[in-house]
């Protein structure tokens, strides 16, 4: 790879100085990381974000380590001709979002590519790279830093807090409600709010206060979004809350209205409550569980990671059995009351470490297929270890971390090849990438 001289910078620099410079270099390409890297003469690597392939730019070290250097960017100084104007006004200091600076359309294409190059040792055919049906306004969630009576986001890799009034990648009913939040803020300051939480679905929402303790006026902030949302359309709830370290306890009092919000896909008829895990982006989850479902037949099927068990509960009208094992006691919960609400009598859900029970259902159900949708971590070596043992015919692997994915689908081998892949825009406008791989056992 081409290596890339310094501009205007002299190796006789002592390490201070070269501290506080800013350099200029050429990016020479994209990582799955959605960082833009070039290497300079002495051989250390240079990542920065926001940047496209053979730009020009000026960047600042911010931290340096074993011939890596990790810069921000501080001008672009000849632009790729694909280069856009970012749309939203928090771009360049909120961190939320990292690919503005290209249209969606190309952004997708460039998703498409980085995928392609670092899968082309394991794959070699086309890979499928499906859009979103909205570029912005798409997220159905958000999760709001309150901070000395100001209300945003944490500006990436920092506490700092970045005040907004609009956020574009979330669904309008959401900014409607964040601004009502901030204005009762200003009038009613207090110390106790930690973070504010709004969830929506099919136009209806639920507001979750994180706190120490009861905010004062709490009654007024009810009134306020009372007038604005019709009553039926609106749930209220508070979170206890002293830990820094996770947004949600799991002490939680229902103040208001509804106490989960209501939807249905593919027959299945699901609730979401304040706490559930659901993709922020529906309708590119809808497409990915179509493409899941296309996949499977009368077999029995492992899900593992199921959560609160919405795609396992959508696998058992083509199944013959579905066994979901999912961790969390809540999840496993809700997937149980998820079963009885569609009187599914094919599904089994189970509370436990997948690394534990999924090696025991891979030697139970040797002809099943396995479908996992892992933590960004990835799936854990039990599991994969089990089902090569066990020769488990096909797996379908959904992941949201392309490293991570290729780390295990390596581990697999030569016994597995990949039958399809394809990625799906789950975060129009960031550098995150979804993807969804089918396995098969070679004969």
């Amino acid at each position: 790879m081409k290596k890339i001289k310094f501009c205007d910078i002299f190796f006789n620099m002592n390490k201070d100085e070269f501290k506080e410079k800013i350099i200029k270099v050429k990016i020479d390409e994209v990582n799955i990381n959605g960082e833009g890297f070039c290497f300079l003469d002495n051989g250390t690597k240079v990542c920065v974000k926001r940047v496209l392939p053979k730009e020009e730019v000026l960047v600042q070290k911010t931290f340096e380590k074993n011939n890596f250097i990790n810069a921000t960017l501080k001008e672009v100084l000849n632009k790729n001709p694909l280069r856009v104007q970012p749309k939203c006004p928090y771009y360049n200091i909120c961190g939320g979002c990292d690919y503005q600076h290209l249209s969606s359309k190309n952004a997708l294409k460039q998703k498409k590519e980085i995928i392609t190059k670092y899968f082309s040792d394991l794959y070699n055919k086309e890979i499928k790279a499906n859009k979103s049906q909205l570029d912005f306004n798409y997220r159905n969630k958000a999760s709001f830093y309150v901070f000395e009576n100001k209300v945003g986001f944490q500006k990436e890799n920092s506490n700092k807090l970045i005040e907004i009034d609009n956020c574009m990648l979330l669904e309008p009913i959401i900014n409607k409600a964040l601004n009502i939040f901030k204005n009762w803020l200003i009038e009613n300051k207090t110390k106790d709010i930690n973070h504010f939480v709004i969830r929506t679905l099919n136009k209806k929402l639920i507001v979750t206060m994180v706190v120490e303790k009861t905010p004062k006026n709490l009654d007024k902030l009810l009134n306020c979004f009372k007038k604005e949302f019709v009553e039926s359309s609106l749930g209220f709830y508070l979170n206890f809350n002293k830990q820094k370290n996770v947004i949600l306890s799991d002490k939680w009092q229902h103040i208001f209205g509804l106490k989960f919000l209501e939807d249905e896909f593919e027959g299945i008829k699901y609730n979401v409550h304040p706490y559930s895990f659901l993709q922020v982006n529906n309708n590119v989850k809808n497409d990915i569980y179509k493409l899941v479902l296309q996949k499977i037949d009368n077999q029995v099927v492992i899900e593992g990671y199921s959560g609160a068990g919405l795609l396992s509960a959508i696998l058992s009208k083509k199944a013959k059995k579905v066994i979901g094992v999912e961790i969390n006691k809540k999840a496993t919960k809700d997937a149980e009351k998820l079963k009885v609400l569609n009187n599914i009598n094919n599904l089994e859900n189970i509370n436990g470490d997948c690394k534990t029970i999924l090696p025991n259902l891979a030697k139970q159900y040797k002809k099943s297929i396995f479908v996992i949708d892992p933590p960004r971590s990835g799936c854990d070596l039990q599991t994969l270890t089990a089902i090569k043992e066990n020769k488990i015919d096909k797996i379908i692997y959904i992941s949201c971390n392309p490293y991570t994915l290729k780390q295990n689908v390596k581990f697999l081998g030569d016994e597995y090849k990949i039958t399809d892949f394809q990625i799906f825009d789950m975060f129009p406008q960031t550098s995150n990438i979804e993807s969804v791989v089918c396995l098969e056992r070679v004969k």
